[in-house]
């Protein structure tokens, strides 16, 4: 369980570093979300 969190970790740092440093990610990333809790919501 503990390697699930640090999966969860890593996963989180990597994605906000690539919404800072990479132009176009934050709208990928924005669209993924909205896909899933879109879902969740339903």
């Amino acid at each position: 369980m503990k390697y699930f969190y640090y999966v969860i970790a890593v996963v989180l740092v990597v994605t906000i570093l690539a919404v800072l440093f990479l132009p176009g990610v934050d709208d990928f990333v924005e669209q993924t979300f909205q896909r899933y809790l879109g879902r969740a919501a339903r």
